[in-house]
């Protein structure tokens, strides 16, 4: 594949590879032809006309004008030696020389000498450059003109060598300078070729090959006349300007040149003229054109007016450097410093422009000028850069910033000290030096990007050559900006004990030792003073005189300087730092404060101890931000006499601000106690509480020590029992034994959490109360205090002190006041002047004896709500529908509240469950009469407190009367705890009601066992007696009671079970002897007596043999029948109308006829039926008028011996002398088994059914 490839490449050059050469034209001359990397000659032999046309069509020159041998002309240059072609034969159709018929001449083979064939076509070529529509100058597009038009040449492999022919074809010299394509305006092109010369072709048209490239090239030739303006009112205007190749300048030129060429070449129109001002010429294009000002800063988007309408400059990579070169220098900003991509511009124009970088106009540079949509071009210029020293002690100081896009920037520090030298020596403030600390604020990190990478190639660079790689970045944390202190520096202030008077310090950073100002040179001293008492801000120079003994100046300023610490509260060991000077107060950054230097030399110079880290809360800053640094040198000891740098702009934050270790101190609040109640801590400028797991004992008993309060003492009755809602408090304070103030703790790992607050009670602590059942808001006043109540004097009580009191007790206002006289030695040591205070403990004063013996008695206005229980006498407690908190409850406050609800005493009392955010806690002291009169306050509450008092218990029992006691308190019913006492149980009998009582469910009794009753000696109810037994257990199981009219339910279970055994028992044994007596109870009743009184006796052998027969069965030998049927013995009461009545209809005497089936042959002729009497009844009908009689039906087994059997005669003579009786004897024989297998075995049974009817006499 790759050699057929290769063979068509190789034909189409082969086509290509024809000239005519030895005249002034290209189309006209010796016939060349090209191979095997030589040119020859074609021998005339067989040559015709088709051959010369197809040798002017493969070469572009037209139509064939004439061709043929040629043995004189075009021998200039000499024509090659060698022939390659002969008898060529072409038909005319063919593209190239190479594509007819040829013969290839040899060495042996020679043709005519000097008789080859010469062509000569119609057509011409004519080589050109087109600058912008001009041609015949040494620069513009390539073209070559034909008859059929203007042929382009492609750009592709177009290089220097190509570029050199070209020039040097048209007189222009060599090549200067290939522009891109696009570059110059040339004519429209029918077709391109490619040039491919391929030895010393004359001219470039021989080189060509058709192409269908899209891109022309260009040149520039060295001869070319480059022109420019300057000193124009714009880019088309001006003085002209000619560059020279030979010299490398740019000189005036004259009027040598037409206005419209050079306005072509720059762009500027078609046309122009001279004018002649001051012996110049001065050239005016048509255009306008102007390059516009993109900011007055020299940096931005760079664009262009055309007359009158504005376009932007397309960015690219490719010598963007030389056109920022070109720009800057345009609008006179300088030199370039960077060229990087712009904003979006729908209005672009000129596009990959490419300057040589001496142009005095962007627009004469080189560029594709045609309309599109592109990114801009942005321009920064060293007219745009500048650089300061930031908050420093003077202008070679502080904190480098840089001009950057017109912004100032902080610069990141990366260790390059040629960047310090490059700014002292910018400012004029010589080299910089070392810094050891330090000294200049952060500036607005959050706010700007900074400047990173920033290099200078040396210590003596210039500003803007320092920022070639620079990129824009957010500042890092760990990375500071750049601080410099040039050596020309100078730190002064005033020595002495004023911070605006006395001798001028300056200290340099040159490594000089300091020095004071001199007092002469006085006028230059003098303005230094003067500048002194400005920076140091203590107004103006007021005196100048010479120190005495000294050549020193002292110096005396208008103001004074004082530094101090502000809050709300006026204290000054805490606070914001304030400064004021020269008339003005404000703050000072805290960028710069130093905590360990500055802090500590403050907290010295109010004397506050030592500076502790926290942070103040927002709300105390008041201050503006009015200095932006401080500078101390380290002879200074007094904070006044430190340097404070003004602010320049006040979005300084925050501000420096210092907490000394005094400013720390406690407190205890409680609504009721004196030296009682949560602690807190008066830190970082607040009050918050000190968390609970903080407060050991160390700190306690600190706490009280510094209040005066005694120490710390272990109440179990405190506020830390309560379930209170968590809040923000303080923890980690570490205090030794020794110390008596909280300031004198270890605070430094002091920090925040949520946690329970905690409560602290000293030896000290007092509350005052009032003792009055009837009302919770009067009464006499006493105080409180180890224990002991001490009536409150009534001795300098008035209407301010009462009021506070009241308040003191939640009483509303005060009313009025009154003594009750009390002789006792019992008297609370307090007097009281509430003048200017807010609070009764503020209005005591120092222990006095009482003199006048009157108790104060007071009486306020409020009316405390009431407090009831959710259900009467039991429920939750509640005030005003809120809750009550079950924490620091004790049952000496549940018998208050049931004794005020006339409830009787408490029960019980317990805790549900439950999140509320406003219940009502209660402090009782046990002293109160009334829960009013405790101390309370709301608060968030984890369990609700619920109380039952006495009179709200219920009895009952699990049965009528008596059983399990049960008691209900609290809405569930218990047992109570056993045994009882005959009296206990008479007095709980006395309020069961057991006639009205609802039994209890014993499944729904609560299994614990809480309540038990023990009554006093002397008591009047059962309610007396009454206990809960809280944490104890009920040893002896619920109690019983049997009252009067008590009945067991379905009787005792024990007893009856025992009952119920013993009947069954019983009753079987009578089933067993009714069994084995079976044959004398039938016996019985067949010889029942009548009813004239005659029994029927049986026989006594008779009964003998039914006691045989009883002994057999018991020797289990085999009955007559395995189940026997036995018929029920009908009474001798009469029969019922119905049965009766199924008798008359049977026509038998009321007893239904067994057939029997004889079975034995033993039974004999007169006892067995025939069957032929089948169908013969055995008895006689029954007649019909017989209604009085009594009928028996007895069934027998039949025995072994039937002497038993009585004949019906003999029962007819037994029965004679009963008038009108009838004896009917039906016997059954059922057949046995046969009487071999049965010897010696008991025969069969017989049953024997009688019937005897019975009829009275008359009487």
């Amino acid at each position: 594949m790759w050699f057929l490839l290769l063979c068509f490449q190789i034909s189409a050059i082969q086509g290509f590879n024809v000239a005519l050469r030895g005249s002034d034209s290209p189309c006209k001359g010796r016939l060349e032809v090209y191979d095997k990397k030589q040119w020859g000659l074609v021998c005339h032999y067989g040559w015709k006309k088709e051959n010369g046309e197809v040798v002017c069509r493969s070469i572009g020159c037209g139509n064939l004008k004439h061709s043929d041998i040629e043995m004189t002309l075009y021998k200039n240059p000499p024509p090659p030696q060698q022939y390659l072609m002969d008898e060529v034969k072409c038909t005319s159709k063919e593209e190239s020389l190479w594509e007819c018929p040829y013969v290839s001449i040899t060495k042996k083979g020679k043709c005519d000498e000097s008789s080859f064939v010469a062509v000569e076509c119609s057509g011409g070529v004519k080589l050109s450059l087109n600058l912008n529509r001009q041609r015949d100058t040494c620069a513009g597009v390539v073209e070559f003109t034909t008859d059929n038009g203007i042929i382009g040449v492609c750009n592709k492999n177009w290089d220097k060598s190509k570029a050199n022919k070209i020039c040097q074809e048209l007189g222009c010299g060599d090549h200067h300078y290939i522009p891109k394509p696009g570059m110059f305006k040339g004519q429209q092109s029918k077709q391109n070729v490619l040039l491919n010369c391929v030895s010393d072709e004359k001219f470039s048209w021989q080189c060509m090959e058709w192409s269908d490239c899209q891109e022309r090239a260009s040149v520039i030739c060295s001869n070319h006349r480059r022109f420019r303006l300057r000193d124009g009112s714009d880019a088309c205007s001006g003085l002209v300007e000619e560059y020279s190749f030979e010299n490398k300048s740019w000189d005036l030129q004259q009027t040598n040149v037409k206005p419209e060429v050079i306005c072509t070449q720059l762009n500027c129109g078609s046309t122009g003229n001279f004018t002649k001002a001051n012996g110049t010429n001065r050239l005016t294009c048509s255009d306008r054109v102007k390059l516009h000002n993109f900011t007055s800063e020299c940096f931005g988007d760079v664009s262009i007016d055309v007359n009158g309408t504005n376009y932007g400059v397309c960015y690219s990579d490719q010598s963007r450097e030389k056109m920022g070169a070109v720009v800057c220098r345009e609008l006179g900003c300088g030199d370039i410093v960077r060229v990087k991509q712009g904003s979006s511009d729908s209005n672009g124009f000129l596009s990959n422009v490419d300057c040589q970088g001496d142009e005095r106009s962007l627009w004469h540079c080189l560029a594709i000028r045609k309309k599109k949509q592109c990114l801009g071009t942005k321009v920064i210029c060293s007219g745009s850069l500048d650089v300061r020293l930031r908050d420093g002690l003077g202008r070679c100081s502080g904190r480098v910033e840089v001009k950057w896009e017109g912004s100032w920037r902080s610069m990141g520090s990366d260790g390059n000290i040629m960047i310090s030298d490059m700014v002292c020596q910018h400012l004029n403030c010589g080299e910089s030096s070392n810094i050891n600390r330090e000294l200049f604020i952060e500036g607005e990190k959050e706010r700007l990007e900074w400047l990173w990478n920033v290099r200078c190639r040396s210590s003596s660079a210039k500003l803007h050559e320092c920022f070639d790689n620079t990129d824009l970045k957010p500042p890092r944390q760990i990375k500071k900006n750049i601080e410099i202190i040039c050596k020309k520096e100078e730190l002064k202030f005033f020595e002495g004990n004023s911070s605006c008077k006395g001798k001028v310090r300056i200290e340099k950073f040159d490594g000089t030792e300091p020095d004071w100002l001199p007092a002469k040179p006085v006028e230059e001293n003098k303005k230094k003073a003067t500048d002194i008492c400005s920076a140091m801000q203590c107004g103006s120079l007021v005196s100048f005189e010479t120190e005495q003994n000294t050549t020193y100046a002292k110096v005396t300023c208008s103001g004074s300087k004082r530094v101090t610490l502000q809050n709300p509260f006026g204290e000054k060991c805490w606070g914001m730092v304030k400064v004021c000077g020269d008339g003005k107060c404000g703050g000072v950054c805290s960028n710069t404060w130093r905590t360990n230097e500055d802090s500590k030399m403050i907290c010295e110079n109010v004397g506050c101890g030592n500076p502790i880290r926290a942070q103040l809360p927002l709300q105390i800053n008041n201050l503006s931000a009015t200095y932006r640094s401080v500078y101390c040198s380290e002879k200074v000891q007094n904070m006044n006499m430190c340097n404070f740098i003004p602010n320049e702009n006040s979005t300084c934050e925050p501000l420096a601000q210092v907490i000394c270790t005094d400013s720390i101190k406690a407190k205890l609040e409680d609504p009721r106690d004196k030296c009682a109640g949560k602690a807190s801590l008066f830190y970082a400028g607040k009050w918050t509480p000190i968390c609970q797991d903080s407060l050991d004992t160390n700190l306690k008993n600190v706490i009280c020590k510094e209040l005066l309060c005694g120490e710390n003492i272990n109440d179990q009755n405190d506020w830390t029992s309560h379930e209170e809602s968590k809040s923000t408090g303080l923890s980690r304070i570490r205090c030794p034994a020794s110390a008596n103030s909280v300031s004198k703790c270890d605070l430094e790992e002091v920090s925040e959490k949520e946690c329970i607050v905690g409560y602290l009670k000293c030896t000290e602590w007092e509350r005052l109360l009032l003792y009055n059942k009837k009302s919770a808001c009067s009464g006499p006043v006493y105080g409180l205090r180890n224990g002991k109540t001490q009536q409150v004097s009534s001795s300098g009580w008035g209407r301010e002190e009462g009021q506070i009191l009241c308040e003191y007790l939640k009483c509303g206002n005060y009313i009025s006041h009154s003594n009750i006289t009390k002789n006792t030695d019992e008297w609370w040591k307090k007097a009281y002047n509430c003048s200017g205070k807010k609070n009764i403990w503020g209005c005591e004063s120092n222990d006095q004896p009482n003199q006048n013996q009157q108790q104060l008695n007071i009486q306020c206005d409020s009316k405390p709500p009431k407090i009831l229980l959710s259900n009467n006498c039991t429920g939750e407690v509640l005030i005003n529908k809120e809750h009550v908190c079950a924490s620091q409850w004790d049952d000496g406050m549940s018998n208050k509240l049931c004794e005020s609800l006339n409830c009787g005493k408490a029960l019980h009392r317990w805790a549900t469950e439950s999140v509320k955010t406003n219940t009502w806690h209660f402090s009782c002291t046990g002293k109160e009469t009334l829960m009013w009169q405790c101390g309370f306050r709301k608060d968030s509450c984890k369990k609700i407190l619920s109380v039952a008092c006495k009179d709200s218990v219920e009895f009952s029992s699990t049965e009528k009367c008596g059983g399990k006691l049960g008691i209900r308190y609290k809405g569930q019913w218990e047992y109570v705890c056993g045994k009882l006492t005959e009296a206990d149980t008479k007095k709980v009998c006395d309020v069961l009601k057991c006639n009205d009582q609802e039994l209890l469910d014993e499944e729904k009794i609560a299994k614990e066992i809480k309540v038990k009753i023990d009554c006093p000696e002397n008591h009047y109810n059962i309610f007396q007696c009454m206990h809960h037994l809280k944490d104890d257990t009920c040893s002896y199981g619920p109690a019983e009671i049997k009252c009067e009219g008590y009945t067991p339910k379905g009787g005792n279970s024990s007893v009856g079970l025992i009952l119920g055994l013993l009947g069954g028992v019983l009753g079987l044994l009578i089933l067993f002897l009714m069994w084995t007596n079976r044959k004398r109870l039938l016996l019985a009743l067949r010889h029942y007596r009548n009813k004239n009184g005659k029994d029927i006796n049986p026989d006594v052998k008779e009964m003998d043999k039914m006691d045989t027969e009883d002994r057999d069965l018991s020797e289990g030998k085999e009955l007559f029948l395995d189940n026997d049927d036995y018929e029920d013995v009908d009474s001798l009461m009469d029969k019922s109308g119905e049965e009766d009545e199924n008798d008359r209809k049977r026509g038998s005497s009321g007893t239904e006829y067994d057939d029997i089936e004889e079975q034995a042959s033993g039974i004999s002729p007169s006892q067995t039926h025939h069957d032929e009497d089948l169908d013969v009844p055995l008895l006689p009908k029954r007649p019909e008028n017989i209604l009085d009689q009594d009928t028996y039906e007895v069934e027998t087994e039949k025995q072994q011996y039937y002497d038993d059997v009585i004949p019906v005669e003999a029962a007819a003579n037994e029965n004679a002398g009963m008038t009108g009786t009838q004896s009917y004897e039906n016997v059954d024989v059922d057949e046995g088994a046969d009487s071999d297998l049965d010897a010696g075995l008991v025969a069969d049974a017989v049953l024997v059914t009688t019937e005897v009817d019975v009829h009275p006499q008359a009487e």
